[in-house]
């Protein structure tokens, strides 16, 4: 009996001890002097096809952007956010070099999908001027959107 609560015992702390840590939320509110509030993800780290760089999903009532430190490319219209296993939304247009929007329907669409997801994969290119490098991702976690989206909406009318 004593061998067996032992075995128990230890399967039960191996077990515990290889669980994997919850993950933390990845999304900020952070309200803008003026008025209103934004949710910004993490910064992911990616290449641009020529150095590494930062990207940041920044999520309003009304758009979503994409910024980076890079100069993004948007000749080729391919600019996008997948979330989980829908279809990819593209981006509407740029806003200067370094931020790619989604307004209207697409931004709609993209925060629906944003409550409900696990994770958005974001499609970039950049560098318009230089030679094409083709499109570089980044993985953006939606863990915790749902729950920043709802604070934003009954924190910041």
């Amino acid at each position: 009996m004593r061998s067996t609560l032992v075995w128990w015992i230890s399967a039960l702390s191996v077990g515990l001890a290889g669980a994997a840590p919850a993950e933390k939320d990845a999304w900020t509110l952070t309200k803008v002097q003026g008025g209103g509030c934004r949710l910004d993800s993490e910064k992911g780290s990616l290449s641009d096809g020529y150095q590494k760089t930062t990207s940041q999903v920044r999520v309003t009532p009304t758009e979503v952007r994409v910024l980076s430190e890079s100069t993004f490319d948007d000749s080729k219209g391919d600019l996008s956010i997948q979330v989980d296993k829908q279809e990819a939304v593209k981006a509407d247009a740029l806003d200067g070099a370094k931020a790619v929007v989604f307004k209207g329907p697409a931004a709609a669409m993209l925060i629906a999908q944003f409550k409900a997801g696990l994770k958005a994969n974001v499609t970039l290119r950049f560098w318009p001027t230089w030679p094409e490098t083709g499109t570089h991702s980044v993985v953006v976690s939606l863990i915790g959107f749902t729950k920043a989206w709802d604070e934003m909406q009954a924190t910041c009318r």
